[in-house]
């Protein structure tokens, strides 16, 4: 039994609490309470002491494989990035896949980070995640437009989960239709079925691009001349849709998929938007690939559970959720509506984010009954104020890391 201590415990879900503790029981909270009365109800238990104490940060979208990636250029726009990416990823294969994942997850428990939202492309990464401590989502990755591959892509799916018998140790598998350009729409309808049946979380890349913006569109653009016909070799004809890739995806849009990017969107995709379980921010990705910020203060106005992520390597530059945040922070006056509150920005890198990958019943916050995955911080200044309290944390940030507790264990680095 351990109780972990602090001059000031930040619950996320709750207001801040001064001069308090919590009692971990099999790597759960069992009890949370002032640090005199816990002291005194367990005199026997391990005492860790911080100045702050806060829920381990949830990266709700990257991809782990690509971990190994330097930042690919962005010039030429959006679909001339996706053509590098693919083009590199054909050097790579699953066991350079699998290091390059495997040291990175080292690297996010050092970070704080005990939780992943992965999209996989390679099934190696099962195993990855299998033997992984972290506590995570992996979201197997779909990609077939043309209809005549449909049933194939479905079949390798079910027989690499089934492999594992749709359990992955910490990890819980899910399904990533990976976008309106590269999953036709029949493909995401089944994938939505199974995932039900399964109770599999989804998530999807929307509206990331204005490339994909006209394809859906149009049927025409960067996407059909250059991605399908060029780099593909695919004579692919998408029928264009006259609307938003919001509104093209609308009747699938649910509580059972989390969405990621949503860059392209209007006001009147709000709405459609707000069905889904959360909307996954990557903002250095965006602003690299696109030079655009997503409308968060927006969605956030409109109920909708705005999470953060840091994508790949390949857009992002690394898998540093603390850059994710630091970025929000200092751009927090410039999104599109108002700006977003400091308590807001955290909020998107811990419950929010636990939320995306279908697990905020397990963590995200400080509450009983959750599990003990938990940062012991020195922030600098402590404060009872959310956003101050949140300001100070991410100034900090790695830095202030004094201790990290995954499942209520103490890790060393």
């Amino acid at each position: 039994m351990k109780l972990l201590s602090a001059d000031l415990i930040l619950p996320i879900t709750h207001p801040p609490r001064k001069d308090s503790a919590i009692v971990i029981k099999a790597g759960k909270i069992a009890e949370l309470g002032s640090r005199k009365n816990l002291k005194k109800k367990f005199p026997q238990a391990e005492e860790f002491h911080f100045p702050l104490l806060m829920p381990g940060l949830v990266n709700a979208h990257t991809h782990l494989e690509l971990s190994g990636l330097k930042r690919l250029s962005a010039a030429g726009g959006f679909t001339d990035w996706i053509i590098r990416l693919v083009r590199e990823k054909r050097k790579w294969d699953s066991a350079r896949y699998a290091r390059a994942a495997q040291k990175e997850i080292k690297n996010q428990l050092r970070l704080g980070i005990t939780s992943l939202g992965d999209v996989l492309s390679d099934p190696v990464m099962l195993e990855v995640h299998h033997q992984s401590p972290l506590f995570s989502t992996a979201f197997y990755e779909l990609i077939e437009i043309r209809e005549q591959g449909r049933k194939l892509k479905m079949e390798l799916m079910k027989t690499h989960l089934a492999e594992f018998n749709f359990a992955l140790g910490r990890t819980k598998p899910g399904l990533s239709p990976h976008t309106p350009y590269t999953v036709s729409r029949a493909l995401f309808q089944e994938a939505r079925k199974f995932a039900v049946a399964h109770e599999l979380g989804l998530c999807t890349h929307l509206a990331e691009s204005e490339d994909e913006l006209e394809l859906i569109q149009s049927g025409s653009g960067p996407i059909a001349t250059r991605l399908y016909s060029q780099e593909l070799l695919m004579d692919i004809k998408f029928k264009p849709a006259s609307c938003s890739p919001a509104q093209y995806l609308a009747d699938l849009i649910d509580r059972n998929m989390t969405l990621i990017h949503c860059v392209e969107i209007t006001d009147s995709d709000l709405e459609i938007i707000a069905k889904a379980r959360a909307v996954v921010h990557c903002p250095r990705s965006n602003l690299h690939i696109s030079g655009k910020l997503a409308p968060i203060p927006k969605m956030i106005d409109a109920g909708i559970p705005v999470a953060l992520g840091t994508d790949s390597p390949a857009s992002a530059g690394d898998t540093n959720l603390w850059n994710e945040l630091k970025k929000v922070y200092q751009l927090r006056k410039e999104y599109p509506g108002r700006e977003i509150k400091p308590s807001e920005i955290l909020k998107m890198a811990t419950i929010n984010s636990s939320r995306a990958i279908f697990r905020d019943t397990e963590f995200g916050s400080i509450e009983k009954g959750k599990l003990a995955n938990l940062i012991g911080f020195q922030p600098g200044k402590l404060s009872d104020n959310d956003d101050q309290s949140a300001s100070a944390i991410i100034n900090a940030g790695a830095a202030g890391i004094q201790a990290v507790f995954l499942n209520g264990e103490l890790q060393k680095f």
